[in-house]
């Protein structure tokens, strides 16, 4: 008996506007959150202000399309996209290959359609799985019902490594491995002397001259907040002086970084917590913000 198997119907799905609908015309930078939690999805009426998808963050730096992590945020990003009428080019860096990052990727819907195009960028992992053994692992039966080569867009794979430096057309990208337990690498991208810093997973531990570096003067870095809440880090048996939100807010100080925004938010924290944690990072750190979905940032 042979196993075929069938690319699924496409619709179009009413999703939120694109960020280039969103984003002004004068502004050729601009940044829209579509997953901010860490770990696995919470849609619960708790966390419906923040929102409860895994991490997904777009930009539109000059003419290019860039897509950081695939959480499940990945897929209201694709219902939006969705509703383009022309090709969908786009680069997708990848911090790493927990399931945080990837289990939006195989409900994209713009992956199976033809004549879209998609350049995937990632690290090795712990493992030695490249990017593509990764994503095209988790599509595996009986992991789920259609593998990779079910989906008609072209896609190019590259591996990155650590201080590496490559260029999407006229941006410019710099890596840095921020964590060395799950081979986390962080993006530095900069064009038009406009910077963008996404580095996420960062360990509970003092930042190296490296990293500080790597930040320095970004207009906006996009950090690690998982352990803000000093409940869950008393769960986790970890010291309570290592609030990563506040060594954020150091770095950002350190580093002359413009604003810092907190995401890989915690599953438990709810809203009112976020609430509470964004109240009181505002008062001692105005430059620093809690991501939630759908926020938006143009410069």
């Amino acid at each position: 008996m042979i196993d075929t198997v069938s690319s699924p119907v496409i619709q179009r799905p009413q999703g939120e506007a694109t960020l280039r609908q969103e984003s002004s015309l004068a502004s050729q930078f601009a940044v829209k959150f579509w997953g901010v939690r860490g770990s696995v999805p919470t849609p619960t009426s708790a966390n419906q202000r923040y929102g409860g998808n895994t991490i997904c963050v777009e930009a539109l730096i000059g003419d290019q399309h860039i897509i950081f992590d695939g959480g499940t945020g990945l897929v209201s990003l694709g219902y939006s996209l969705q509703q383009q009428p022309h090709p969908i080019h786009a680069h997708c860096l990848f911090t790493h290959t927990q399931w945080d990052r990837i289990q939006g990727f195989p409900f994209f819907q713009p992956a199976f359609v033809p004549h879209n195009s998609f350049s995937i960028h990632g690290g090795t992992a712990p493992n030695g799985a490249s990017i593509k053994h990764c994503l095209t692992d988790q599509m595996l039966k009986p992991h789920f019902s259609m593998p990779m080569k079910a989906m008609r867009a072209n896609f190019s794979f590259n591996t990155v490594i650590h201080k590496d430096s490559f260029r999407i057309a006229d941006v410019v990208v710099e890596t840095l491995k921020i964590n060395d337990n799950t081979e986390a690498m962080g993006y530095r991208l900069t064009w038009q002397n406009k910077t963008l810093v996404y580095a996420t997973d960062t360990p509970s531990e003092p930042v190296s001259r490296e990293f500080l570096q790597f930040v320095d003067q970004a207009d906006i870095c996009i950090y690690d907040g998982t352990y803000s809440d000093l409940t869950y880090l008393k769960d986790q048996a970890l010291d309570s002086s290592l609030q990563p939100w506040e060594i954020g807010a150091e770095i950002a100080q350190a580093a002359n970084v413009k604003e810092l925004i907190l995401l890989h938010h915690s599953p438990i924290q709810s809203d009112d917590r976020l609430d509470q944690i964004q109240s009181s990072l505002r008062d001692r750190h105005p430059n620093v913000s809690i991501a939630r979905e759908g926020m938006t940032r143009s410069l």
